[in-house]
């Protein structure tokens, strides 16, 4: 409730000098960070733990506190926090107590966006960060583009999660969780999909569409919505919008305005023609595996075209796309297996990486999850159950708890048990031992999950 009241109070962020950041760390908030420090602010902030993130913005000049002080933002004017951080937080109650003004982080993003004459807001319950990797990519091919980026995920061409560009273009992923999408007013809305998630906060996909409508009439009635037609709910959020609405579709009979056929694939890699209004225009090869990444490469091509962007630079994007980090991130090998780590961790985003691993024909899966928070996988355990059976082996760690506390009592086991063959344990450690001695030449093993994961898959990869 207290932080609601204290957004509702708007201020102007040209009235403050020194901006204080708590949870600096994040990859959008560390991004954020540096933004205003090349915009000359004195920025510094707090995070729990040291990172590569914070490191780097160490040696840029930010101070960042890793211990809890109240004397932390004691110099700070203004509060930037995410929607996770809560009203009891250490940090949020000193940094009140020193009398900061505050602002979310989303309200922050709003603000910048803003500035750009041409802005691209890509949501949705999955693939914001790969679509946005990729429109970033196609912008890239040619300086005269020259975008402004902010992506959830580290882009391997730009060396982190933002670019400062010249041009009026801004590229920038739109998260729903509590609703930070409704600080954005882009000219181009993407919705890449509307599934439940986030049950903590949505308490119904009518719930969940309802916000998603309310963000798609943010562009205006001058403002593009770019939607998947493949997706029931997100044509239900577009349906009352009075803007210029176009469509994609990955089924070839879709009355779709942009749609694909003759999908093939090379090693799981997807090559596809493109149609518009049934009018056929070019073929594509994207350097990312999986059906799911068609869809994502229509909405990149869609917001391309819209602006102005030739097909050759499109073409050229696409191809030299290999990922975000943390998107099917290839990772080194164990026992001659392949090691790839991805974020998924809702159980669609795990069945559609599953689906993309065995389209590369290896002999065996072995997948191995964190759950993400204890809610997501109360409510979706059965989902979770259904999803990881597409693995040959399933293998469950710990639940990351993130921003909860554990309400139900429900663990790891609660899901292995739903899974044949399925194993849980209470330690990377124990998960880095037994994958080891199961591993052999030719498996595929991902690691899923949106919290420490990665680090299990880098210590396997320790494993030659």
């Amino acid at each position: 409730m207290q932080q609601k009241q204290l957004n509702e109070s708007k201020i102007r962020l040209s009235d403050y000098k020194s901006v204080y950041f708590i949870g600096i760390g994040g990859i959008s908030m560390s991004s954020l960070a540096m933004i205003l420090k090349n915009r000359g602010f004195s920025v510094s902030g707090y995070d729990r733990r040291k990172s590569a993130a914070t490191e780097k913005l160490e040696h840029e000049g930010i101070k960042v506190f890793y211990e809890f002080s109240p004397d932390n933002s004691k110099r700070a004017e203004l509060c930037i926090y995410t929607a996770a951080i809560l009203p009891d937080n250490p940090e949020f109650v000193s940094a009140l107590n020193n009398g900061l003004k505050f602002m979310t982080r989303a309200e922050l993003l709003g603000i910048i966006a803003k500035d750009y004459k041409y802005s691209v807001a890509v949501a949705g319950t999955h693939g914001k960060s790969t679509t946005s990797g990729m429109l970033s990519q196609i912008f890239l091919t040619h300086p005269e583009y020259d975008p402004t980026i902010l992506v959830g995920a580290e882009l391997p061409a730009i060396h982190g999660a933002y670019r400062t560009g010249k041009s009026e273009s801004f590229i920038f992923e739109a998260c729903e969780y509590k609703d930070s999408f409704l600080s954005f007013y882009p000219k181009i809305c993407v919705v890449l999909n509307v599934e439940l998630d986030h049950t903590d906060y949505f308490k119904s996909i009518d719930d969940m569409t309802e916000s998603f409508a309310k963000f798609i009439s943010n562009c205006g009635n001058d403002g593009i919505a770019v939607i998947n037609a493949d997706s029931p709910y997100a044509l239900k959020a577009v349906k009352d919008f009075s803007g210029s609405i176009i469509t994609y579709s990955t089924k070839p009979a879709s009355q779709a305005d942009f749609t694909c056929d003759n999908i093939t694939y090379t090693e799981g890699f997807p090559s596809f023609d493109l149609y518009f209004k049934g009018k056929k225009q070019c073929r594509f090869t994207l350097s990312v595996p999986g059906l799911h990444n068609v869809s994502n490469a229509l909405a990149a091509i869609t917001c391309a075209r819209l602006c102005s962007l030739p097909d050759s630079a499109i073409a050229e994007g696409l191809s030299q796309f290999r990922g975000v980090c943390r998107r099917f991130e290839f990772k080194g090998r164990c026992n001659g297996a392949l090691v790839y780590d991805d974020y998924a961790h809702h159980p669609h985003e795990v069945s559609v990486t599953l689906d993309a691993a065995r389209g590369m024909n290896p002999k065996r899966i072995i997948a191995v999850l964190e759950p993400h928070t204890f809610t997501r996988l109360h409510d979706f355990l059965d989902d979770f159950a259904t999803a990881l059976k597409k693995a040959d082996i399933a293998i469950i760690a710990p639940v990351y708890a993130a921003r909860e506390q554990n309400t139900t009592g429900i663990t790891g086991h609660d899901l292995s048990g739903k899974i044949p063959g399925a194993i849980a344990f209470d330690s990377f450690t124990e998960i880095d031992e037994y994958v080891r001695s199961i591993a052999r030449k030719g498996d595929l093993i991902i690691t899923l999950g949106a919290g420490d994961i990665t680090e299990l898959s880098e210590m396997l990869c320790d494993c030659g």
